[in-house]
């Protein structure tokens, strides 16, 4: 979908002040969502490879390249690890903020003057950041739902004390329920110190002891 996306994008003809939409690229898209699903290292590879192949579409566009793989790092280092969907946004901002320096980086590389330049696809490149996290965002419970992956982001679901095995269990073992909110607490102060995953030790603190109701 990434590589067919940039064909499209190519056939845009040029724009006033705007040379063309490679800036536009989506490629963060296919790296968060591997970042996720699988692991970063899957993301950084195939984020690579796909920018190699987007760039030999391009006719061999040096530039373009550097710009899609420094994407690609910046991307993979800035959804490392995802615990909440704001952190998703917060990846978005940082992803255009980079963009906008490589933007910058590549138009002193190509000798431009002109501040318009700039003005226009360090839009785009901050705009890009944005609109692929906001993609990301939407593909991603479609992707947990088809390949059966479950992630952080899709167990704050199952975070919410008003779900209905919680509640069963705050009726029939009031006492058990307690003690989980408190080995919750407990696990989830432990994985912070240890940069593990606070979502998934909450989670797990809250189901421990399910079955003692029977």
């Amino acid at each position: 979908i990434i590589i067919i996306s940039s064909r499209a994008l190519l056939e845009i003809p040029q724009i006033k002040f705007i040379d063309n939409l490679n800036f536009l690229i989506p490629l963060p898209v296919l790296v968060i969502l591997l970042c996720v699903l699988l692991t970063p290292n899957i993301a950084m590879l195939s984020g690579a490879i796909a920018a190699i192949l987007i760039s030999v579409m391009y006719q061999f566009d040096m530039h373009l390249f550097l710009f899609l793989f420094a994407a690609t790092a910046a991307t993979t280092f800035s959804c490392y690890k995802l615990f909440k969907r704001s952190d998703l946004m917060k990846a978005g901002n940082i992803i255009g903020g980079i963009n906008i320096l490589l933007i910058v980086t590549i138009g002193i590389l190509n000798d431009i003057t002109s501040i318009t330049w700039f003005l226009y696809n360090g839009i785009i490149g901050f705009t890009n950041g944005l609109i692929c996290a906001m993609l990301s965002f939407a593909f991603l419970p479609y992707f947990e739902g088809i390949f059966k992956i479950t992630t952080s982001l899709g167990l704050l679901e199952n975070a919410n004390l008003n779900h209905p095995l919680l509640k069963k269990l705050m009726l029939n073992a009031p006492g058990t329920y307690q003690h989980s909110l408190m080995v919750a607490n407990l696990s989830e102060a432990a994985a912070e110190s240890i940069g593990a995953d606070v979502v998934l030790a909450r989670i797990g603190g809250y189901f421990h002891d399910i079955g003692k109701m029977k």
